[in-house]
């Protein structure tokens, strides 16, 4: 069993919701006139077991681009960031973070629980998240508990350059939680200052 076996295999599934799968960045996705849904998936063998782990994720376009023009960025990074990735445990918490897997019955078995999960819980919540007013309020609830799934400072670039274009009511809140935040944590003088810049970049776009 292969991660390019597992991939095959969850294909058709995918494909009936409409998504397709991007060979070279190993991942499915479907996209909406603002970015798009993203489901990637990571088959890790070992010698005497193997594991199996599901993500999914939104993209907004125009947030990723953005926030890349004042953060340092490998080459096409821009163009393949994700804007909120969680697991499935974080939507649901009766499902484990990662699936062992030693068996074929045990892998069927796995998939199985997994597209229950897809079809109930996951494909609702990319819905959701595909509004970028949702998707806002997502990281401004939880701006005392950022989220794991990404470093602290593309955090902080996400949830104010979302409270800024699609709450602007927010943005204020946001945007000084935020910059307490990356100054209390001892952040580098560059990610402080590129913060700083990106901050006055948003300040003065039109309201």
């Amino acid at each position: 069993m292969t991660q390019i076996d597992i991939i095959e295999l969850h294909q058709d599934f995918f494909y009936d919701f409409g998504f397709e799968y991007d060979s070279v960045e190993k991942l499915f996705y479907k996209p909406f006139p603002q970015g798009i849904q993203v489901i990637c998936l990571n088959f890790s063998e070992y010698s005497d077991i193997n594991y199996l782990e599901y993500s999914l994720g939104i993209r907004i376009h125009q947030v990723e681009q953005l926030i890349h023009e004042f953060l340092p960025t490998v080459m096409d990074y821009a163009d393949k960031s994700i804007t909120l990735v969680q697991t499935p445990d974080k939507i649901s918490k009766k499902l484990p973070p990662r699936y062992m897997i030693e068996t074929e019955a045990q892998l069927q078995e796995v998939m199985a629980k997994a597209e229950n999960f897809f079809i109930t819980l996951g494909f609702p919540w990319l819905d959701t998240m595909i509004d970028p007013f949702k998707l806002e309020k997502e990281f401004a609830t939880r701006k005392e508990k950022p989220f794991l799934t990404q470093n602290f400072v593309y955090n902080a670039f996400r949830a104010v350059a979302l409270s800024r274009f699609y709450s602007i009511d927010d943005y204020p809140v946001i945007r000084q939680f935020y910059l307490e935040k990356i100054k209390e944590k001892d952040m580098t003088p560059f990610s402080i200052a590129a913060f700083l810049k990106f901050l006055d970049y948003l300040d003065k776009v039109p309201a």
